[in-house]
């Protein structure tokens, strides 16, 4: 009978995480791309601990308690990112020479704060595993239904549907024409 209400007993409410000290540096903290930990001090209590907990469950990071007693720390973390880079990096290690090119070759062109991006694509694209830095739109599902969308479209509007893009590109391709270069 008190089980369930034991265990809701130090849950905090929005309000109260949303009015937390913690909360606006954890927010621009998640909404920063080039930040991937965020520490707090030795002077953070054990209230305050479990207030970070909380919004880092509710913003989707991660975080780590490391210490004892007097001395114990929290730090916010966003594990993903820095798990995607890693797993790039190998990717990139073991791929051929032209996919290895292309994948620095994104990452040197793009700005800083897009990095992580190319990182979770390259994970996710290549690498075939779920990367959740991008998020729920790129969730293998979503990416299942939407291409399932396209294909009940093609039905409707009388196109064979194909597992290539070929008969689109002999398509695009009979409606240029060569030019001949002036002399």
């Amino acid at each position: 009978f008190l089980t369930p209400y034991v265990a809701m007993a130090y849950q905090r409410g929005w309000n109260r995480l949303q009015s937390s000290p913690h909360w606006k540096p954890l927010e621009k903290f998640a909404n920063d791309p080039m930040r991937l930990e965020l520490g707090f001090g030795t002077d953070v209590n054990s209230t305050g601990r479990e207030d970070i907990r909380q919004i880092c469950k509710h913003l989707g990071l991660n975080f780590r308690c490391v210490g004892d007693g007097t001395q114990k720390r929290i730090m916010a973390l966003k594990l993903d990112i820095i798990r995607e880079r890693k797993k790039a990096e190998e990717l990139a290690l073991e791929a051929p020479r032209a996919v290895a090119g292309f994948y620095r070759g994104a990452l040197n062109a793009l700005p800083e704060t897009e990095k992580y991006r190319v990182n979770a694509l390259f994970v996710q694209f290549y690498g075939g595993e779920r990367a959740w830095s991008l998020g729920e739109a790129y969730a293998p599902e979503a990416l299942q239904a939407e291409e399932q969308e396209r294909k009940e479209k093609r039905r409707k509007t009388g196109e064979e549907p194909s597992d290539s893009d070929s008969e689109d590109m002999e398509e695009l391709l009979g409606r240029f024409s060569n030019v001949q270069q002036g002399s």
